[in-house]
């Protein structure tokens, strides 16, 4: 996949896009990778790979940990934060307050027309443990429920629409979440989830407090 998304670009422009896949590939994986699993993944050497991680490492997009895993850098988020401005106001206090009364990082998710993407997040205080959600991450359509609401509004045939998503141990194990439509205006395929340590919960519950809250967000981008 990696190398179809290369293949036509030639001198600065193939440089951007295998700069480009990196990103995504960081992005997109449940756990992290190290230049070693990029070069494998991308089917570039070594010492090339190295110095686009050096490169986007340098400008604040990707962060290499003390063990040599790559994670997506501060900058990316901050950017992140910055797409779908609208949505984010709307969406902050309504994220806050459902982490906070149901103990789960709550998220807004939407379709970047490839992936799944996390647009803005919300961890719940005064919990003990929390799930990170980085805004900005990515994931296909076709796992985990966010994912799938997505999915179903962009082919309703095929994937008929249902009130909610849930899923357990997709995108990464030991983790749930539950997910429902949000239908922004300008109609960007989208979806509100909490992700939570996996554990017995009134699932239907937990879905009619998203819907709600999911309302609440399309009313204050009206």
């Amino acid at each position: 996949m990696a190398q179809q998304r290369t293949t036509g670009a030639d001198g600065g422009s193939q440089t951007l896009a295998r700069g480009l896949t990196v990103l995504a590939l960081i992005g997109e994986s449940p756990t992290p990778l190290t230049v070693a699993d990029l070069s494998a993944r991308m089917g570039l050497h070594r010492s090339m790979v190295y110095r686009l991680v050096r490169t986007l490492e340098s400008h604040g997009f990707v962060l290499r940990t003390a063990s040599g895993e790559l994670e997506l850098g501060v900058r990316l988020v901050a950017l992140a934060r910055n797409v779908a401005r609208a949505l984010h106001v709307a969406a902050a206090p309504v994220l806050a307050e459902l982490a906070d009364g149901l103990g789960m990082t709550a998220f807004v998710v939407a379709f970047d027309g490839e992936a799944a993407v996390t647009l803005s997040t919300a961890e719940p205080r005064g919990v003990d443990a929390t799930v990170a959600q980085r805004p900005g991450s990515r994931h296909s359509i076709d796992r985990g429920a966010p994912g799938r609401v997505i999915r179903s509004q962009l082919d309703p045939v095929a994937h008929p629409p249902r009130a909610f998503e849930v899923s357990s141990d997709e995108i990464i194990p030991g983790l749930s979440s539950v997910a429902v439509p949000l239908r922004v205006p300008d109609g960007t395929p989208s979806s509100l989830a909490v992700v939570y340590i996996t554990h017995e919960y009134e699932v239907d519950a937990i879905a009619a407090t998203l819907t709600a809250a999911a309302e609440r967000i399309v009313r204050a981008l009206r």
